[in-house]
């Protein structure tokens, strides 16, 4: 008796658990609020897809809630990264949202992230960070963990919310000020080891994008404030993206718009006299470029930047470029290794008015002598592009609040040692150099998917995060850091797969891989149907997700949501099909449609999905 109450029980749990999952795969037990028209604020297609679609909703700027199907893609995305690391050898770990800054002012990184990050005293006083990224706390993790060689090599891995004060935080969830990143960090005794996990999470990285339907590219990439070197990018080639590339000639060398090299003139720094001709312009509240230039009826080419940077060792030098150009840190690095910006808090220390800096000496009124002497803060050295030699009356920042000088000119540049180069990021127009041949360079945009980077010793020096080796001697663990940003999966996703109807899901990404719409949710062969392949062993085994639009809708309105979301196979019941015992399927992707018979439904689904990516 005993028994047969347990089974009956167990009977009576199942036949509930199948009747709740039943639910949740049917539209109207759901929460899918498409929307017929796009939104203001969406600027590119796929956040604009996943805003009507109702995958995501606005909270603020840059920070979205995530409704039951972008939930569902987002963990099918999670769920491939996280096989994949699995598959890798890579172990799971949680580390904490919130970081106390020392561990950031140990690496230095507190001043380089600066303003990018959100940080705020705790009721004791002491300052907190909201993690934008976890190699300080992996880092600190591992020197308090990893002992001896004999526990390495290792590799651990999270899936962990990150969080970065965007200044303008746009394009959806590709660029946001709260988002999802998976990031894995590897221990080893020596570089030969790192090298291997290195080509193995490169190989894992291969198959998480394959496995997302991607068509990816990898490319040599600067590793930016990560530090150490041997940097690859996944990219994947999108106008919505906002990584640049650029290719050299019809060659298959692409890298990042950091990374190109352009072909110089060898122009060289002339020796001219202060020409004395410039003087100083009010310009209240104007401090970029953009605000300057219409200010003082010039174009941002009439202008020049003066970027102060800092050394590790806490000196400081400036970088000028051309109005309309940006720095490349990762060609600044190769003549100062370990530069980063100075924080606003450093550049004020060294007498300069923040957003008006200019190539003279801070705390003085610029005048038309032009003598240039080294200031407090150490700055000996100007690096400047190229570019500039070409320019002649041009406008620079004052180094005094609200004022720029006009009329400056090179001779007016004195004192200090000054070098000549390419310090800046390329742009169209741009000649490069292949195989010692001069050769146009070709831009594309792309969207990140993924970063990987071999540290070195770039935190666990600083950190003093050491291990002992065979022979007994400390040394600092040699690291690898590898990121994904899962959120960006999606988005990627949607700008690949997408047409004018709306979203075109890769089968493995999909909330639900097969649709089942009911045009008429009380017709009882239709709903017998339904049931039949909601239980079909065969679709389970082969782990197809199904959603059961039985709203009471027009095929029209039916029809339209399906092509929105994008499901990759739809299997339609309608009266005119169901008379004949037929049932129509349809591809999202190439629009084939199939007219099958019921009694071979389930086959006829599995052999529809067969055919998507």
């Amino acid at each position: 008796m005993f028994w047969i109450l347990v089974i009956w029980n167990l009977v009576i749990v199942s036949d509930f658990v199948l009747r709740i999952s039943d639910l949740n795969m049917r539209w109207t037990q759901t929460l899918i609020p498409t929307l017929k028209e796009t939104p203001q604020e969406a600027q590119i297609k796929s956040h604009r897809l996943m805003l009507r679609a109702g995958l995501i909703r606005k909270l603020a700027s840059g920070t979205y809630s995530y409704l039951p199907l972008g939930l569902r893609a987002l963990q099918k995305a999670t769920q491939i990264v996280r096989e994949e690391m699995d598959r890798a050898g890579a172990l799971e770990v949680l580390l904490p949202a919130i970081h106390p800054a020392e561990l950031w002012k140990e690496t230095g990184r507190w001043d380089i992230l600066g303003e990018d990050m959100i940080h705020f005293k705790d009721r004791h006083g002491k300052e907190n960070v909201l993690g934008p990224t976890h190699e300080e706390i992996i880092t600190d993790l591992a020197r308090r963990e990893i002992r001896s060689y004999k526990q390495l090599p290792v590799t651990l891995y999270q899936i962990q919310t990150k969080f970065r004060d965007e200044m303008r935080p746009r394009s959806g969830v590709i660029r946001s000020r709260e988002f999802i990143m998976k990031d894995a960090y590897s221990f080893h005794a020596s570089a030969e080891s790192l090298d291997e996990t290195y080509r193995a999470m490169k190989e894992a990285y291969e198959r998480i994008f394959t496995r997302c339907g991607f068509d990816f590219n990898i490319v040599e990439a600067d590793p930016g404030a990560m530090g150490g070197s041997g940097s690859q990018e996944f990219i994947l080639f999108s106008d919505a993206g906002e990584d640049r590339m650029v290719q050299y000639g019809g060659t298959d060398k692409v890298v990042s718009v950091e990374m190109a090299f352009r072909r110089l003139k060898g122009l060289e720094f002339p020796k001219d006299a202060p020409s004395g001709k410039y003087s100083k312009e009010y310009t209240p509240g104007h401090s970029s470029v953009e605000g300057v230039a219409p200010f003082l009826k010039k174009t941002p080419k009439d202008l020049v930047k003066t970027m102060i940077y800092q050394r590790p060792d806490g000196t400081f030098f400036e970088v000028l470029v051309r109005g309309d150009h940006e720095v490349s840190e990762f060609k600044l690095r190769k003549v100062e290794p370990g530069c980063f910006m100075a924080s606003r808090e450093s550049i004020e220390k060294l007498g300069f008015a923040f957003g008006f800096s200019g190539p003279f000496p801070p705390k003085a009124d610029p005048c038309p002598t032009g003598r240039r002497a080294p200031t407090a803060g150490g700055i000996l050295k100007i690096y400047i592009d190229e570019d500039i030699l070409q320019m002649r009356d041009f406008v620079t920042g004052a180094n005094i609040r609200d004022h720029h000088l006009v009329n400056v000119n090179l001779g007016d540049i004195q004192g200090g040692e000054i070098q000549v180069g390419d310090f800046r990021q390329a742009v169209e127009g741009d000649k490069g150099e292949w195989g010692g041949r001069e050769t146009p360079l070709h831009f594309k945009t792309a969207i990140e998917l993924g970063h990987i980077f071999k540290l070195n010793l770039r935190y666990s020096e600083p950190m003093k995060a050491l291990f002992v080796n065979e022979k007994g001697k400390a040394n600092p663990l040699v690291m690898g850091c590898y990121g994904i940003g899962v959120n960006r999966i999606l988005a990627a996703a949607i700008e690949q797969g997408s047409d004018e109807k709306g979203i075109v899901w890769p089968k493995n990404l999909s909330p639900y891989q097969l649709l089942i719409v009911v045009l008429d949710p009380r017709d009882v062969q239709s709903n017998e149907i339904v049931d039949t392949v909601l239980h079909s062993k065969d679709l389970k085994a082969q782990g197809v997700d199904v959603l059961v639009d039985d709203r009471p809708e027009t095929a029209g309105v039916k029809f339209n949501d399906a092509d929105l979301i994008g499901f990759p196979v739809r299997l339609i019941l309608g009266p005119k099909n169901l008379k004949n015992d037929k049932a129509e399927i349809k591809i999202r992707k190439s629009s084939e449609t199939l007219i099958v018979p019921i009694s071979g439904i389930v086959p006829e689904i599995l052999k529809a999905l067969d055919k998507v990516a």
